[in-house]
């Protein structure tokens, strides 16, 4: 590769206060929040004009890890629950589908793989041992969800920067003095005693050096890309229950079939359900499988593209096949594709696969996290891996990157091995490790502007005090 030298030039500093943001994605609003709601003051840097990150730039949905699917409770609270109840009472989210009756099924029955698509035999929204059990997953409006966490971040006192990119740092041997960012009005020099990278591919650790792992052991394969779509015209009362995620094995059948002949691409699920809609006659669908490192443009160009030649396949399919489907019509696709996993962080600890399936408790917990172990075959193949876990710990130590002093990481890039990434990879776990890294930051920037010295009791009895969830889950009248 051949490379230029840039002339040097003057770069305009500007103080971004106490505590400095980068992605206003569902860790990196909380964390802003969370930080601002402390006393300190805050700034919020967002590539995009909007926050939720990919909840609403990509259309993921629904807000999944929010409550145990087989019992434990909401695992969720403070500002992400506030964020929630302020969408329902808008009008942006339901909590309808928040509970569903459970047989009793043990979270600590054998951990189920799956064949492709949905584990085998198992209903939409159950695993084994747990007949009936709902997911406790919240769908969501994203355009209500753009308007509410906004609202909710400027009536904390944050300070909003939107179309701003974070292109580097630049550091002292164990610093970040300043973040450098991109936009309309040029290159700029961000500086803050306290930075919180939540842009969720860790690019201002790996800017900073901080080593990363990246897919799964072995290979470094990484979970699939997935551009999400949604469909309106859809007959929703006769594809059945669709208030939890669900695969209709009419559908799946037919599009193998579809896939065998080489009529249609390689899908996952196909998941048609509610998540980033809840309103009859509309579904949102999980169905386009693309690989790749999306921390490469060129990649991430390529699925892009690709991405939308796949999902006018997928909708022709849908209309031309079911009766369900044969009035749809696509509403609209994510801005941009919808992404599992890049980079993860090394940490003070790298929290495991053993760790959350053993419940291991941890004297530094400032968050819960609840999701099943959810791998997206990197292979090629629509296949899927489902493992149970129980309610479990995540310690304040994977938010604390190696070598850089005054850096917290929020969000699906923090510490943890690629089996453990799997479950806390959700928005609701995000937004939970967003809080915790919001208030961290605030009480370090408070004193030496040192995360890894902020007193563990002290950040425990904050969180507490807000509302949030370390110990374990808890009822919920809203239930």
């Amino acid at each position: 590769m051949d490379f230029i030298t840039e002339p040097e030039r003057k770069v305009p500093l500007r103080d971004a206060g106490d505590v400095l943001v980068l992605g206003g994605g569902p860790a990196g609003m909380i964390a802003a929040m969370a930080a601002a709601s402390r006393g300190a003051s805050t700034t919020l840097v967002e590539r995009y004009g909007f926050l939720g990150g990919m909840a609403t730039a990509a259309l993921v949905g629904p807000f999944a890890g929010t409550r145990h699917r087989y019992g434990g409770g909401r695992i969720i609270g403070g500002i992400p629950w506030e964020l929630i109840l302020r969408l329902v009472r808008h009008g942006g989210a339901t909590l309808d589908t928040f509970c569903y009756p459970s047989d009793g099924g043990s979270s600590s029955d054998p951990d189920d793989s799956s064949p492709p698509g949905l584990p085998a035999g198992l209903p939409a929204g159950s695993s084994a041992g747990s007949r009936g059990t709902g997911r406790g997953d919240i769908p969501f409006d994203p355009e209500v969800l753009k308007w509410v966490s906004e609202q909710m971040a400027l009536e904390a006192g944050v300070r909003l920067q939107y179309h701003s990119a974070a292109t580097g740092v630049v550091k002292t041997e164990k610093q970040i003095s300043a973040v450098l960012v991109e936009s309309k009005s040029g290159r700029q020099a961000l500086c803050a005693r306290v930075i919180v990278d939540a842009t969720g591919d860790a690019d201002i650790a790996a800017f900073a050096g901080v080593p990363f792992e990246t897919g799964r052991p072995g290979d470094g394969a990484l979970q699939p890309m997935t551009l999400m779509f949604r469909l309106g015209g859809v007959d929703t009362d006769g594809l059945g229950d669709i208030s939890r995620p669900f695969v209709p094995p009419f559908i799946r059948r037919k599009a193998e079939e579809a896939v065998a002949r080489e009529k249609l691409p390689v899908f996952g699920g196909p998941w048609t359900f509610w998540g980033s809609t809840f309103r009859p006659g509309e579904v949102m669908v999980n169905m386009v499988r693309l690989w790749g490192d999306a921390t490469d443009v060129e990649v991430l160009t390529r699925n892009e593209i690709t991405g939308r030649a796949h999902m006018q396949q997928f909708v022709a399919f849908l209309k031309e096949n079911f009766t369900e489907f044969k009035n749809s019509f696509l509403i609209d696709s994510g801005p941009q594709i919808g992404i599992r996993e890049t980079r993860r962080i090394r940490g003070a600890y790298v929290l495991t696969g053993e760790d959350i399936r053993g419940e291991r408790k941890f004297s530094d917990a400032v968050a819960l996290g609840g999701h099943v172990i959810d791998i997206h075959s990197p292979d090629g193949t629509s296949q899927q891996v489902r493992k149970k876990v129980s309610p479990y710990q995540i310690p304040y130590r994977c938010l604390l990157p190696q070598g850089i002093g005054n850096l917290l990481v929020a969000g699906r890039p923090i510490s943890a091995s690629h089996e453990a990434h799997a479950s806390l990879r959700v928005m609701g776990t995000c937004m939970a490790t967003g809080q915790a890294a919001g208030v961290a930051a605030a009480m370090a920037a408070r004193k030496n502007g040192d995360p890894a010295g902020v007193d563990i009791a002290d950040l425990q009895g904050a969180l507490l005090e807000t509302g949030a969830l370390i110990h374990g889950g808890v009822s919920d009248p809203h239930e």
